[in-house]
């Protein structure tokens, strides 16, 4: 597997662990986007691309304990954006 197929996988995993984190923490877009906070969402975007908790994320999400994903960097920033 070349270069550009593994970051190419890599992006598709983790933006949908990232769509399905802003789904399970109820995330309401609107008020990302009214809020202005494109840099913010730009930077949460970065942050879940480099982030290193992709297993414990996918554990998160399969679970059901309702928990707060702790190890998540942008969960503060989700959590702001709560529906």
């Amino acid at each position: 597997m070349g270069i550009f197929t593994r970051i190419a996988n890599r992006m598709d995993r983790q933006s949908g662990l990232m769509h399905a984190m802003m789904q399970r923490m109820d995330v309401d877009m609107d008020s990302m986007v009214a809020a202005g906070s494109d840099l913010s969402l730009e930077m949460a975007v970065r942050s879940c691309l480099a982030c290193h908790n992709s297993e414990k994320c996918k554990h998160w999400l399969e679970g059901s304990d309702g928990g707060e994903p702790d190890f998540c960097p942008n969960a503060p920033y989700f959590a702001m954006h709560h529906k």
